[in-house]
């Protein structure tokens, strides 16, 4: 059976299993996706999503084995803010290249994850388990046939993501704390002669980047996969990047960016145990080659904050 017979003669529990799969794994895209879109639109570029997504996955599943997934949802969030301050503090006061910290941020957040898991958890030893976060069923909407299971019982990370979304639009279009951000992004010498503290708005956007990025990095490990291992991101931090770029810096669009990326991985996923004829490699390579081709159309016009990665102090001074 090759693979377009395959998808035609897949029936309707295949498609309520891939559309609730992909709202699942588009909430790690989601978190990590809203918080840089902030960062991007405050002015500065943070390269180190996935290395925050990645301390922020260690992070949540030894905080749930300690004290529940609330607890690790906990330390996620502060492990990630903290290693946004810390490119914060590299960038915004000592100057340094956004560009160079971000990609140093990620490959020290990987390594010091991956020595800390193996001081956690030697080699040999039994692979822990922590409780995943629950899953929240909305009374009569979830029993709805096909559309019930997929949209209105899905885990409680799920639906903090869509708060989560509601209220970044929110206030970026209605509060001042907004419009101090969209300001610090597109002309910080104009903001800052306006009373804005520039740097004080970059540094913030980036804790609150990398708390989101932390939290993205939870809602792999407790919020679906229970464990952690090396490599466990599989470069969404990235993908959350791109999305930003596809979604025009805009929430709303980054969010429907992280839920073309997580369709295809859910399809791709389902399509390796139904269709026959084609290496499994393939199946895996669809949802970053769709979003590859996805950024390349979309990425022509430049639509983004004008004073995006470019140093603070030229322009200030």
């Amino acid at each position: 059976m090759t693979a377009p017979d395959a998808i035609m003669g897949l029936d309707a529990a295949f498609w309520k299993a891939t559309l609730g799969g992909a709202l699942r794994l588009a909430t790690p895209i989601v978190f990590a996706a809203v918080g840089e879109t902030i960062v991007e639109r405050s002015g500065t570029l943070n390269l180190g999503v996935d290395g925050m997504m990645t301390a922020g996955a260690f992070a949540a599943v030894v905080g749930a084995s300690l004290a529940g997934w609330p607890f690790g949802l906990l330390l996620a969030a502060l492990a990630g803010l903290a290693l946004g301050l810390g490119m914060g503090a590299a960038v915004l006061k000592g100057g340094a290249n956004q560009i160079v910290t971000g990609i140093a941020i990620a490959l020290i957040s990987v390594g010091m994850t991956t020595y800390a898991f193996q001081l956690w958890q030697p080699t040999g030893q039994t692979m822990p388990f922590v409780p995943l976060a629950p899953t929240i069923r909305i009374p009569f909407l979830s029993d709805i046939p096909f559309v019930g299971p997929v949209f209105f019982a899905q885990s409680v990370l799920t639906d903090a993501g869509l708060v989560l979304l509601a209220a970044t639009l929110l206030a970026l279009r209605f509060t001042r704390l907004g419009l101090v951000i969209k300001a610090a992004g597109d002309d910080p010498v104009a903001a800052a002669l306006r009373g804005v503290d520039v740097v004080r708005t970059r540094l913030l956007a980036l804790a609150f980047g990398g708390a989101m990025a932390g939290l993205g990095g939870a809602a792999i490990t407790i919020g679906f996969l229970g464990s952690y291992s090396d490599g466990v991101t599989a470069g969404r931090g990235y993908i959350a990047i791109a999305v930003v770029i596809i979604g025009r810096w805009s929430p709303l669009g980054a969010v429907f960016g992280a839920l073309l990326f997580a369709f295809f991985e859910s399809l791709s996923l389902r399509l390796q145990g139904h269709a026959n004829g084609l290496p499994s490699e393939l199946y895996a390579m669809l949802p970053y080659a769709m979003t590859l081709i996805v950024l390349f159309l979309t990425a022509r016009s430049r639509v983004g904050p004008r004073a995006l990665a470019m140093p603070l102090r030229t322009e200030e001074g």
